[in-house]
């Protein structure tokens, strides 16, 4: 299957634009093919229309009934615990990272430009000592295999 996240009842999104950008909220009803009803009552999203192109599916999923009451999805997210979920997930820690970037300044920038240079430089030089290493290792038993090999020529002549 080309999809694993389907635009449906009960399904978990994060929304992208307006008043409640940034904030999670479930899908409690489809109206069009453009708009779905949410309501994110553990996240202070109201029950309102918005639209799927201002929203992220996310892979969380809560078994809600149709137009379910906001005390039912309440109850069903925090038995899911889906804000905690979401918190520890790799999706909040890469807006995390990037809220951080946006607050650089250019100092910010400059050392941690120089920390990667350090780092890379690091990286390479041990690199360069295993290859180095592995090649003498490489060197030594070619030299024992040519050695086993004229041996055993020279095993084969006398005989």
């Amino acid at each position: 299957m080309t999809f694993r996240k389907f635009v449906q009842i009960g399904r978990v999104v994060f929304l992208n634009y307006g008043r409640f950008k940034g904030k999670l909220a479930a899908i409690v009803d489809v109206i069009d093919g453009n708009r779905a009803l949410i309501d994110g009552p553990c996240t202070g999203v109201p029950r309102q229309p918005f639209k799927f192109s201002e929203m992220y599916l996310t892979k969380y999923l809560l078994k809600l009934q149709r137009s379910q009451r906001s005390k039912g999805v309440r109850e069903e997210w925090e038995k899911k615990q889906i804000s905690q979920r979401f918190a520890a997930s790799k999706w909040q820690k890469n807006i995390e990272k990037h809220e951080v970037r946006i607050t650089m300044t250019d100092y910010d920038r400059y050392k941690l430009g120089r920390a990667k240079q350090s780092r890379n430089k690091i990286i390479k030089d041990a690199f360069r000592r295993i290859k180095k290493k592995s090649m003498k290792a490489k060197d030594t038993r070619l030299k024992a295999k040519a050695a086993k090999k004229a041996t055993k020529k020279k095993a084969k002549t006398e005989q």
